[in-house]
């Protein structure tokens, strides 16, 4: 077909004549796609124009293809199947599911709820590739662009983050963890001694302040900061072999806690509220089976930590 066919064709009359085609009959090809015999009749007559051929032509009692239509009908039966299958329902099946899927969370997100996720989404989907990425500007980024399927953490970890959607898991709150041994394990955590104590900072780049240091700085106080670093899992081991502290979630600082480390309420004064982690989406995630089954596992897992 020529380029200027294409362009004054009719896409809409690629059903009629693929009914044409198969069915070699006006009524029956009328029939096929719920169009009446006259409007059938006045597709065929404008797919002569167009494609300059008669297509269906008498032969005896009946009607034969034309070389041409007879060329056209197996490759325009396989085009208008694939693009049935291309607009068709966006089926999913987990089981057979071969797709990989990103999903960026901060290390305690990780610690907590990833081995549930797993365990689910390997059960249900045996072939389907998962990568895990820690919390970092970049991933942010992917997050922010639609290039990671699932963020688990703090919302505001995303700021300006607004072709987003997002859904409530679990909350949780800032707790003190320290090693038995420490001068202030047996005293009274008051702010004072909070904050002339040395502390380890647990943040993503490794720099810059937290949010216990905001609250502080709103009563005046400021805290020695001694060691910054980016991940959860080495907290532990440092914390119990030296006398830093340091500032983490509840459910992670349960996780920690052993014969050699304990867990102190903050000080009143810088107490705040609770926070709640969340699970973050790009709008291009929104309606894709895939990626709502894979929310529904950690929402469901999230319950565990209700």
């Amino acid at each position: 077909m020529h380029e200027t066919n294409i362009r004054s064709l009719d896409l809409n009359l690629l059903i009629p004549l693929e009914a044409l085609l198969r069915e070699v009959s006006v009524t029956k090809a009328a029939k096929a796609v719920n169009l009446s015999q006259p409007a059938m009749s006045r597709a065929l007559e404008r797919l002569r124009y167009v494609l300059k051929d008669p297509l269906l032509v008498r032969s005896g009692r009946g009607m034969v293809l034309t070389l041409r239509a007879e060329k056209l009908r197996l490759p325009l039966q396989e085009t208008l199947e694939h693009v049935r299958g291309l607009l068709g329902p966006n089926d999913f099946n987990p089981a057979t599911s071969d797709i990989n899927l990103r999903i960026v969370g901060a290390d305690y997100v990780s610690q907590l709820m990833l081995p549930y996720v797993l365990e689910r989404v390997y059960a249900e989907a045996p072939n389907m590739g998962v990568e895990i990425e820690n919390v970092s500007t970049a991933s942010l980024n992917d997050l922010r662009e639609g290039k990671i399927d699932l963020g688990v953490g703090l919302i505001n970890d995303v700021p300006d983050f607004n072709a987003a959607y997002h859904q409530p898991l679990f909350d949780d709150r800032f707790v003190c963890l320290m090693r038995k041994g420490h001068p202030l394990a047996n005293a009274s955590l008051d702010v004072a001694c909070f904050a002339g104590a040395s502390h380890a900072l647990l943040s993503i780049t490794g720099r810059g302040k937290g949010e216990i240091d905001r609250r502080l700085a709103d009563i005046g106080l400021s805290r020695d900061i001694s060691l910054r670093l980016p991940h959860f899992l080495a907290i532990h081991s440092i914390i119990s072999k030296t006398d830093l502290i340091t500032t983490i979630p509840l459910r992670l600082a349960n996780e920690f806690k052993s014969e050699k480390l304990i867990v102190m309420d903050l000080p009143k004064e810088i107490d705040g509220p609770a926070f709640t982690i969340a699970q973050i989406w790009h709008e291009r995630f929104h309606q894709d089976p895939a990626r709502m089954w894979l929310r529904n596992i950690v929402k469901e897992v999230s319950k565990n930590f209700v």
